[in-house]
């Protein structure tokens, strides 16, 4: 074994080290390209809620002579890195510079702002795009006033394309070095088992009390986010419960929970916890009985749910509705609180009728991100020996014991080909009675599977928001944010326009997009398998490069307002209070001029798993390096068209 993780560390690192040499030949060549240094004169004009123009482009070493205006209130020009924040005010031509790093010393009246358009030292290679944001509240969507500076030569930008033509590189390489002998490297052989030889691991786990603790703190948490997002400000800016929901919790979610611990959420997720509650009538140890052929005392009407709806179109359908309306969300704390309050009172009222928990399985619309994305990660449930499961006919895991309660998402452990429908429970490690169940640790992305329609298309979808939401939100193109405003500029109109491309997009052009790829994928292979297995192929690979770009989207909107959330815990209603003595600090971003890094190398990290999982799920077809190459290219293009895309929006 060890001698096997040492050829493929010895494998990785010089797969790592030709990619960086194709990224360096091409950030290095680009600085041959630098123009001479040159005065530029540029108005700003400030509006809700964009700048014009909302892209300033020079060259390095440029000098920027920059005058401003606005067409309808107070406005500011922020650009940390380069430590000014202009204040415009309406019908004056007339403004105040203050410094980012102190913005208490007085400021610079003027008329015109110059800046030379470098960075010191080596930061004036590295960094090429810079965002200026507006620091003057002028209304609900405020937040998403922005623009960017970019400074040729674009490093960055050459840096990141000279990677993603190493990254197909050694794709191309893989495919046609194409063998029969690398399903050996199986994933399932590099499973470790965490609770086998460690007994005060698997106690902590399988003890009631850590989990009920950590929900109800979560419960607390929910509970201040209602109270505070619904009777405190109004700027949702200072709005500790949307700064907590949709800065802090959504960042947690995407880029720290779910990659490393799957549905760990959904382990102390305070939704189901009035339910469950209400259906068991214990918060510990299970109620002897037996209820509708489980092995558990229940409560309640406790029906069956309708079979057609056993499948994931309705929450689909939820998460769609959601995030239709996820602008009025971030801008109307009261909406956000209200929002929230209702997905605390639907799973209990559901639980009163349905069995288990029938919100979870079917409605929730958090399930529709974590339950696909948790394929990839690094933690997963699982029996220890199947034998041992064939054997077991009281089905413990699913129908209940003494020990611990059934499933409530109605899994066998011994029938579970993946772990998207598993929400972590944990309750099957107590009602085995063979302690045949586990949590293992495994390789990320190691299982990228699609089942069924209704999981296809739910795939799609988190895929597709992740690029719209990073088009609407980190854009710099206040029009589109104008599709979207139904609360100070009333554009419904617009935002029917909205509503009706989106959806047709997700559910429609994506789709058919990749119906229309996986069959040409079979004409040119002549692979003997149907369009629809390698459609749901396709789908599946879109999961890496899908989840890197949420984690790309949720990172700067952490970032970008930590000073805020800092503001905002010391006075959380509003209402000028000052606990910890934070809320009157000045505004910084959190490493403003790293972003653009982090999220290019996301991005190519995600098209080297997409790609890889490619030929992961290929290979068991005994295909020929030919054959192999043709089922991969027509998903590959598309995900390499979308990475160039996405990596000239984040850089360029």
């Amino acid at each position: 074994m060890y001698c096997i993780d040492m050829k493929r560390f010895k494998k990785r690192l010089l797969n790592f080290i030709l990619v960086v040499c194709f990224s360096l030949m091409a950030a290095i060549t680009c600085q041959f390209f630098a123009k001479v240094p040159t005065d530029k004169s540029i108005h700003v004009s400030n509006f809700r809620y964009g700048k014009e123009p909302s892209v300033i482009r020079c060259n390095r070493g440029d000098r920027l002579h920059l005058t401003f205006s606005s067409e309808d209130t107070g406005h500011s020009f922020f650009l940390e890195e380069f430590d000014m924040d202009v204040k415009v005010s309406p019908a004056s031509d007339v403004v105040s510079v203050f410094k980012t790093s102190d913005p208490t010393s007085n400021p610079v009246i003027t008329k015109e702002v110059s800046f030379t358009a470098k960075h010191q030292g080596i930061l004036n290679y590295l960094v090429s795009r810079s965002n200026f944001r507006c620091h003057v509240w002028c209304g609900p969507m405020h937040a998403f006033e922005q623009g960017k500076l970019v400074i040729f030569p674009n490093t960055l930008l050459f840096f990141s394309l000279g990677c993603l033509i190493g990254i197909l590189f050694l794709w191309m390489q893989s495919v046609f070095r194409n063998s029969v002998s690398n399903l050996a490297d199986s994933e399932n052989s590099r499973m470790i088992d965490l609770l086998e030889k460690s007994g005060f691991l698997r106690r902590i786990i399988v003890s009631r009390w850590p989990q009920i603790i950590l929900t109800i703190l979560a419960l607390v948490m929910m509970y201040m986010v209602i109270m505070i997002s619904i009777f405190g400000t109004k700027v949702s800016g200072r709005n500790l419960g949307v700064l907590m929901m949709w800065a802090v919790w959504l960042f947690l979610l995407v880029a720290i929970l779910t990659p490393l611990f799957g549905r760990s959420w959904c382990t102390i997720c305070p939704l189901p916890f009035f339910g469950d509650w209400f259906q068991r009538r214990s918060l510990f140890s299970p109620e002897k009985g037996q209820t509708k052929g489980y092995s558990n005392k229940f409560y309640g009407l406790f029906l069956k749910w309708p079979d057609k709806l056993k499948n994931s179109w309705l929450r689909l359908i939820v998460f769609l509705i959601l995030f239709t309306f996820s602008t009025t969300l971030v801008a109307k704390p009261w909406v956000s609180g209200l929002a929230i309050l209702m997905l605390f009172l639907i799973p209990t009222l559901m639980s009163l009728i349905w069995e288990l928990r029938a919100f979870c399985r079917y409605v929730c619309p958090v399930s529709v991100f974590v339950a696909p994305f948790s394929e990839l990660s690094t933690i997963t449930l699982k029996n220890k020996s199947q034998s041992v499961c064939d054997k077991c006919k009281p089905h413990f895991c699913q129908k209940g014991s003494p020990g611990g309660w059934a499933c409530p998402y109605g899994i066998n452990v011994g029938e579970m080909k993946d772990s998207t429908e598993c929400g972590l429970c944990l309750e099957c490690l107590r009602s085995c009675s063979y302690k045949n169940v586990s949590l293992f640790r495994r390789p990320f992305g190691s299982e990228s599977i699609v089942r069924s329609l209704s999981d296809a298309w739910i795939t799609i979808a988190i895929f597709t928001m992740a690029i719209v939401y990073s088009i609407l939100y980190l854009g710099v193109w206040p029009v589109v944010r104008d599709y979207v405003n139904i609360m100070d500029k009333q554009n419904w109109d617009l935002f029917g326009i909205y509503v009706v491309v989106v959806w047709f997009l997700v559910l429609v052009i994506v789709p058919a997009t990749l119906y229309l790829l996986a069959y040409i994928g079979q004409r040119l292979s002549k692979v003997k398998t149907t369009v629809r297995e390698i459609f749901f192929s396709y789908t599946g690979v879109l999961l890496p490069l899908g989840l890197m770009l949420w984690i790309a989207f949720v990172i700067p909107m952490l970032f970008v307002n930590i000073t805020f959330i800092a503001q905002s815990a010391s006075d959380p209603f509003g209402w000028g209070w000052d606990f910890f003595g934070t809320s009157n600090i000045p505004w910084h971003q959190f490493l403003p001029q790293y972003v653009p890094w982090v999220q290019a190398f996301l991005i190519l990290i995600g098209l080297y798993i997409s790609l890889r999982n490619i030929r992961k799920k290929w290979l068991s077809y005994q295909m020929n390096s030919n054959q192999l190459f043709r089922i991969s290219i027509p998903i590959g293009l598309f995900l390499t068209s979308v990475v160039t895309f996405m990596l000239f929006f984040f850089t360029n």
